[in-house]
């Protein structure tokens, strides 16, 4: 539980002014904010009594979540099992749906807190107030908690969220979103170009127009930032049917000096493996190494899913995909 809030972080929607008098317009009205005489830190229910119960069929250990904002609120679901030996997949099948259920009962309760991370940095938290089953889009059907956020001002633009049940030693840290410079943007063109050929992909007519997504990721312990990027031949950045000739490629490149070295290719054509375009979620150092893992989430036919990579001893690697996702890309460095 996170109970007192830092006295900078501020439910969506409204901003809580520390000091002096101010009008501030929201939603239409106008409303004239004066700082309080004493403390303006935002208290939380005391949630002592709800600590969740223990699991009584399966012992799950800390849950790796995913999270989507909706306004001020945000719904999110487990990935995976977070063990010593790596991400670990929620069961399936009957298992599964009991599994599901203590999820859904002990650890996505109302009045449950989870705390948020974006871009690596611990961004505030969720209390959540609703949980369901969801089968509809994901490949198995999986808990989702709904709840309203609590966001630091830095971050009050934030779309996706990394969620763990406790801080597990992460301080609330500074954040900042990298906008791609022009240097990065070719880069991520030379870097499709070295894979193509390098995975065996058919030459596109321009990897321009089929780059469909690019994220400039400042990674903890790197030296400079990194470009990831996904290009899609012959279909869309979505969940939908693809035709067989098309593919999804997925690269990461790193900056050795003055250019940027293949240090990652995800590759899956469509007439071998199915459908599956990966695109960047988020990422944080959710194992405790020192190291960010990156997250994505892989769009399929019907369904979607999570996969995760993690830079190895030579270079970064698959660590994890949901088994209902596979056959899938088991990417490995350029």
């Amino acid at each position: 539980m996170i109970g007192r809030i830092p006295r900078w972080l501020f439910v969506v929607g409204i901003v809580i002014v520390a000091s002096g008098c101010d009008n501030v317009s929201w939603g239409g009205v106008e409303l004239s904010l004066e700082g309080p005489a004493a403390d303006t830190t935002i208290s939380q229910p005391d949630t002592a009594g709800l600590q969740a119960p223990p699991d009584p069929a399966v012992s799950l250990g800390p849950l790796l979540y995913a999270g989507t904002r909706t306004g001020n609120r945000a719904q999110v679901v487990p990935v995976a099992e977070i063990t010593e030996q790596g991400l670990q997949p929620l069961p399936g099948g009957p298992e599964g749906m009991e599994v599901n259920d203590q999820i859904l009962q002990g650890r996505l309760r109302p009045g449950a807190e989870l705390i948020l991370f974006h871009q690596g940095a611990r961004v505030g938290a969720l209390v959540l107030d609703q949980g369901e089953i969801v089968t509809d889009t994901y490949c198995q059907a999986r808990p989702q908690g709904t709840g309203q956020l609590l966001l630091s001002p830095d971050a009050a633009d934030a779309e996706r969220f990394l969620a763990l049940e406790s801080p597990r030693g992460h301080p609330f840290g500074p954040y900042q979103e990298l906008n791609s410079t022009y240097d990065q943007r070719v880069a991520s063109l030379n870097l499709g170009a070295e894979a193509v050929p390098l995975v065996g992909a058919t030459w596109p007519p321009s990897l321009l127009e089929i780059r469909q997504d690019l994220q400039i990721l400042d990674l903890a312990g790197g030296a400079a930032p990194a470009v990831l990027a996904t290009f899609v031949y012959r279909d869309q950045l979505r969940i939908g049917p693809a035709p067989e000739d098309a593919y999804a490629l997925l690269i990461l490149g790193e900056p050795r000096g003055a250019d940027f070295e293949l240090a990652y290719t995800w590759y899956r054509p469509v007439g071998a493996e199915g459908k599956g375009v990966p695109r960047y979620f988020s990422r944080m150092d959710w194992d405790g190494d020192g190291q960010e893992e990156i997250l994505l989430e892989v769009l399929g036919a019907d369904t979607h899913w999570f996969a995760a990579v993690d830079r190895g001893p030579e270079r970064w690697l698959t660590i994890f995909q949901d088994p209902c996702g596979t056959p899938g890309a088991q990417g490995g460095g350029g």
